[in-house]
């Protein structure tokens, strides 16, 4: 018996994250940072999905201060609705844009502080970054806490690799993950969607990058999965 699962799913966009995150056991709580989320749920009626939107500004310049409130109410939102325990999954749309937040919250910390002593501050230190992973961690953490299910959603993006010798970097044609590098080893299962045409029709193909259970279960693929289709998997069903 599996009482909750943490999951990573990363695509392309448009191809399938959000179905198959609400096709997981509600009350389901969604985190939507780029819009969108409502239309996908209406495609599960009888289900409960709630979503809550937080608004991105229109970011034109690399000055502009405007994450530490949107990091904060993310947060405080977060919490209070694992407190209140409504809802058995929840879910980020997308850790890649809660993972970009959370670091310029913690750039906009230290500028402010960097300001107080007359100084300025465009990026940053190695030593820094401690402060955002903690931060990420801490969202994993609180929901293996609560025993719920969470599962965060991430953009792949293309590579790109700087070759020795070369003056700049150079797209290698394959896709990596765009997010907190760590999610891998604070989730459950991680997964991997492609889109692909099978028998004249679209389908998304997960294949179950890696997980905590059964090494044997990394590289199996599933067609058009549900998260019932991956707990039968991680079962042995």
């Amino acid at each position: 018996m599996i009482p909750n699962l943490i999951i990573s799913v990363s695509a392309l966009a448009k191809v399938g994250k959000n179905h198959f995150s609400y096709t997981a056991p509600d009350p389901t709580r969604v985190y939507c940072f780029n819009g969108g989320a409502e239309f996908v749920a209406k495609k599960f009626p009888n289900k409960v999905i709630d979503v809550v939107n937080f608004r991105l500004p229109i970011i034109e310049s690399d000055d502009m201060r405007w994450a530490l409130p949107l990091w904060d109410e993310f947060r405080d939102t977060y919490k209070k609705d694992l407190e209140d325990g409504t809802y058995v999954t929840y879910v980020f749309d997308t850790g890649t844009e809660v993972e970009n937040i959370c670091q310029q919250a913690v750039l906009e910390e230290q500028q402010n502080i960097a300001a107080e002593k007359g100084k300025d501050k465009q990026r940053l230190a190695t030593n820094e970054f401690l402060a955002r992973n903690l931060r990420m961690k801490a969202l994993f953490d609180m929901a293996k806490n609560a025993g719920v299910n969470l599962i965060t959603l991430q953009y792949l993006k293309e590579e790109w690799v700087r070759e020795k010798g070369r003056d700049r970097a150079e797209p290698t044609g394959n896709l990596i993950f765009d997010g907190w590098r760590r999610t891998e080893s604070q989730v459950d299962v991680n997964l991997e969607l492609r889109a692909i045409t099978k028998s004249n029709r679209q389908i998304a193909v997960a294949n179950v990058v890696s997980n905590r259970f059964d090494r044997a279960m990394n590289g199996q693929t599933l067609d058009d999965p549900t998260f019932a289709d991956v707990v039968a998997l991680l079962l042995g069903e």
